[in-house]
């Protein structure tokens, strides 16, 4: 995510409300403009979808209890929320590396990057539990499918060599990490972790975005913003009683004492971390302390005897598990990228052996492919004989003639990818002679560019906005882990305020924000338990293994985006 320091400053003028009924304006208009303080930080000719009111209005059933809250507290009571929220994130530690309105890293004297407060609303984003089982359903399917992929890339490749997938989208991409063939991670899933990031379109129907699976971010951000947020507001958080996300914590853990080799009687599992200069340096750190496990750098790894151990206390200790958080080009400066400071030496070898597990595996980044998201249906009737449940936005790939016509034709309002790595271009940002510029470029190697719809969103209120509520754009970042019998979601996961403007459609982000999901009617009818606020613990860093601060880090995941 790109987090400013501060948010932007919110619209003036017409507008305001009457804070003794801040919902009558829904009650009186069907579309968004009229919405609380703040007209919308909406996308393109209209407000897309709402997620607050339906098509006449009215406000949907599963916001209605924050819609109560949102009356009964009034503007007053709002303010002292996000202040709550604020202190509650500062006594937490939760921090960001912060980002200027380019999406860069602001940085010290030294170079390294600059941490500032995590930015975090105080309305949650309501899912109810039909929206939800469509999404998991069709979330669940996507990492199948992700994982079929993989294990057919770095296996038969059938997909290439039954005519599905052109060659070159795989060897040409940078997550495609030739040593890697042959790794093979224990059980029967190769796709360990799969961050989704998803929105929802004008039509109501959720698209996914993009697909993290190098090392995906963003979960431990998940759980801390839970228990902020519950703990915030108490009183709504047992009113609506939503499904609680840290069992899929718990699915984390067992799963990675699941992936260790079949050697190992008590297996030894550790974090490895970039550093604490990484973008997303407390997102590792926390999920780390959830977990129960070590975090660690690349000098408290060595690798001695065809195995990898961890240096604990003056001895060392085996390890047989390594959850990387670090791009799989660094994890080894003998077989991989020599410069790298981050990795460490002989741990492909330490691979080959079946000796260690590390997931994600070495060579995942390749499903992050834009090449590769173009052919994902093809791929998913070949490899599954399924067709995705959840949509993708349509890719255009220049390597077939019709589709490179339609790409040059739209440059203008489609987001530009290049298939061999790199920053996407947002076409409505580019002038005349950029786009001319980049034409040229697409008309000389056409193979290697893709374009993309521009992403939609949806709207929702929010609180982040000094000036009061208003609409905002959001999104989601959900996850799965692998189990035996399939993909593990976390019930809720990460979600967002888009960036104003064509940032948005880079993902680029201001706050975040906690997603809640309803419990299904059956089940609530049941009457069971309300789940109690605090889920899970605040982050102990005395707990934890001290991080090497000598070396500066790359981003993870992706450097525009958590």
């Amino acid at each position: 995510m790109a987090f400013p320091a501060t948010g932007p400053s919110p619209p003036t003028g017409a507008g305001a409300i009457d804070f003794d009924n801040p919902l009558a304006p829904y009650r009186s208009m069907r579309a968004q403009p009229a919405l609380f303080d703040v007209q919308p930080t909406v996308h393109g000719a209209d407000a897309g979808y709402d997620e607050f009111v339906d098509a006449t209005g009215d406000v949907r059933p599963s916001w209605q209890e924050l819609a109560d809250c949102v009356r009964e507290r009034g503007r007053p009571g709002l303010d002292r929320l996000r202040a709550v929220v604020r202190s509650l994130v500062d006594n937490d530690g939760i921090t960001y590396i912060q980002v200027d309105h380019n999406g860069d890293a602001i940085t010290n004297g030294d170079g390294t990057g600059m941490p500032g407060p995590w930015q975090l609303d105080a309305l949650p984003l309501v899912i109810s539990a039909a929206d939800w089982e469509t999404l998991e359903a069709g979330l669940v399917q996507r990492s199948r499918l992700l994982d079929t992929v993989l294990t057919d890339l770095y296996g038969a490749r059938r997909s290439i060599t039954e005519g599905v997938l052109p060659p070159q989208l795989l060897f040409a991409h940078p997550g495609y990490v030739r040593a890697a063939r042959g790794i093979h991670v224990p059980g029967r899933h190769q796709l360990f972790l799969h961050g989704c990031d998803i929105s929802r379109a004008r039509s109501g129907d959720f698209v996914v975005n993009a697909d993290w699976t190098q090392a995906p971010s963003g979960a431990g951000y998940a759980l801390a913003d839970r228990r902020v947020v519950a703990n915030a507001i108490p009183d709504l958080y047992e009113q609506i009683g939503p499904r609680p996300a840290s069992p899929w914590a718990q699915a984390l853990r067992l799963a990675l004492i699941d992936a260790a080799p079949e050697s190992a009687e008590e297996p030894v599992v550790v974090v490895l971390s970039p550093g604490i200069h990484s973008e997303t340096a407390f997102d590792q750190a926390y999920l780390a302390g959830v977990l129960g496990l070590p975090l660690v750098e690349s000098a408290d790894l060595v690798v001695r005897d065809g195995k990898l151990w961890m240096r604990s206390m003056g001895t060392l200790k085996r390890v047989d598990v390594v959850l990387r958080r670090v791009d799989a080009v660094y994890a080894d400066p003998l077989d991989l990228r020599a410069d790298s400071r981050l990795g460490v030496v002989g741990l492909v070898e330490v691979l080959r052996r079946g000796a260690v597990t590390v997931v994600n595996t070495l060579g995942s980044g390749v499903l992050e492919s834009p090449g590769l998201l173009r052919f994902l249906p093809e791929l998913a009737e070949k490899l599954l004989g399924e067709t995705p449940l959840l949509e993708t936005a349509p890719v255009y790939w220049g390597g077939i003639g019709v589709e490179r016509s339609h790409l040059l034709a739209n440059l203008s309002s489609l987001l530009i990818k290049p298939v061999t790595g790199g920053e996407p271009l947002v076409g409505p940002e580019l002038s005349a002679r950029q786009l001319e510029a980049l034409a040229a470029r697409i008309d000389a190697l056409p193979w290697q560019w893709a374009g993309q719809e521009l992403p939609q969103f949806s709207s929702a209120p929010s609180d982040y906005l000094p000036g009061g509520l208003s609409s905002s754009s959001v999104g989601m970042r959900l996850f799965t882990v692998a189990q035996h019998s399939g993909y593990a979601p976390m019930i809720g996961g990460l979600g967002y305020l888009l960036a104003p403007g064509t940032a948005a459609y880079r993902l680029n982000t201001v706050a975040a924000k906690d997603i809640w999901v309803r419990t299904p009617a059956r089940v609530t009818a049941e009457k069971i338990p309300t789940a109690t606020p605090v889920e899970l613990p605040a982050l102990d860093t005395a707990e934890l293994p001290a991080l090497v601060t000598s070396s500066p880090t790359h981003e993870i995941s992706s450097p525009r985006v958590l």
